[in-house]
Formats: structure tokens, sequence, C-alpha cells
């Protein structure tokens, strides 16, 4: 997640669904441009992104997988583990998360918490920067979606020593196999220098394709 350049995902990336199968699988695709959480990722003006990923999913609900994207000028690639589970149409989580790259030397580390209630969810994650000859970044990062019949509506906000906050706004759907969305994101306009979110607003296209391995 380097604050020039850097996701996850996610979250998005990593909001990894409660496992209903032990199994691994593997996913690849493009995005015309690399937000996360309200940041531009891929630099300013636009610039489409490469992704692929391997999943690891276990019957008790217990998960691990890696996630790459193409940046201009480097790679990011994520590291993750954690448990998904659900009561009823209540489901909950926790996880740890690493953002890492090929070239820049800085490394995120996350602990993930999610709950959720019907179509409406909301997370909690707790993370440093560790940069090589800069102080420590601690950061929080919330968030609350709201979902209904492929669309969703997201408000995050980061804390601690960054602030910013945004809306995303979104629609997926999956047609002969692929998965595709869209994402609209409005960055606050009132940020400090310490903002972790873009300034301008941006709609995003992504479109992926998932493989059961085994």
């Amino acid at each position: 997640m380097k604050k020039l350049t850097k996701t996850l995902i996610a979250s998005a990336l990593l909001s990894a669904s409660a496992a209903s199968f032990a199994g691994v699988s593997a996913n690849v695709g493009a995005m015309s441009d690399y937000w996360f959480r309200g940041l531009d990722q891929s630099g300013d003006g636009g610039n489409a992104s490469m992704m692929g990923g391997l999943d690891y999913e276990s019957e008790m609900g217990f998960y691990a997988g890696t996630w790459l994207a193409s940046l201009p000028s480097d790679l990011e690639y994520d590291l993750y583990g954690g448990y998904n589970g659900s009561h009823e149409d209540f489901s909950y989580g926790v996880g740890v998360i690493a953002y890492l790259y090929d070239k820049y030397e800085g490394e995120y580390f996350e602990y993930n918490l999610s709950a959720g209630y019907g179509p409406v969810s909301v997370s909690y994650n707790i993370g440093k920067l560790d940069e090589p000859g800069a102080p420590d970044v601690d950061y929080t990062f919330a968030s609350i979606t709201g979902e209904y019949e492929g669309a969703y509506l997201t408000y995050g906000v980061y804390g601690d020593d960054v602030d910013g906050s945004y809306f995303e706004a979104g629609y997926g759907m999956t047609y002969e196999g692929l998965d595709m969305s869209v994402a609209a994101i409005f960055p606050d306009d009132d940020n400090s220098a310490n903002a972790w979110v873009s300034e301008a607003d941006k709609l995003t296209f992504t479109i992926s394709k998932s493989f059961d391995l085994f």
C-alpha cells in the first residue's frame, strides 16, 4: 500500500468470503487503473494494471494466499492469511496481510477485523508502514459497506498518523465465467498533507477470471 503509488487490494482485497469448501484456486485479471482505499496506486494520469493471485480455503474457514499487481515501475505482492466464519446472517473474520514490493523498500503490515449482518459489513484494520531511513507510520482504516444485488456503496476513513476519507460506489457481475466490475471513487476534498487518499474522483473498470485448481 505504498502511499505514493500503492493497495491490497485490497481487500478489497482481502475480504475473503467465509470458506464453504476446501481447495486451491487461482485468479488473473486486469484493472483500468489500480485504486485501493481511495488512493491511486498506479500513478497520476491512469495506468492499467495486471493482477493475479493464488488462494487456499479450508472447510473450517481458514484461508491463505498471495496476490500480485503490476505498477508503472514496480511489482506489488501481498501475502495474507486468516479465518472467516458465519452464523445464520452474521459473518465475521480476522486476518493478517503484508503488502510488499519488488523495488520499493517499504513494507506494510496489517491486522484485519471484519463483521457483517445481512447486506451490511464493517471492517477495522490496524497497520504499520516500515520504511528504511524513515520513522514508522502507524495507521488505521475503517470502512462500512452496503450491498444489494451486485451493487455496493462503501465509506472508508483513515486514522492514527494519517487521515483521509472517501466514498466508493460500484457494481459487479459475472458473465460467461468472467467477473466484471465498475467503481466510482470520490475522495474527500478536504484532506491534509498526511492524507492517504487521492485528490480527484475516478471511474475504474476491472475484469478477472478465477480457476479452481484442486
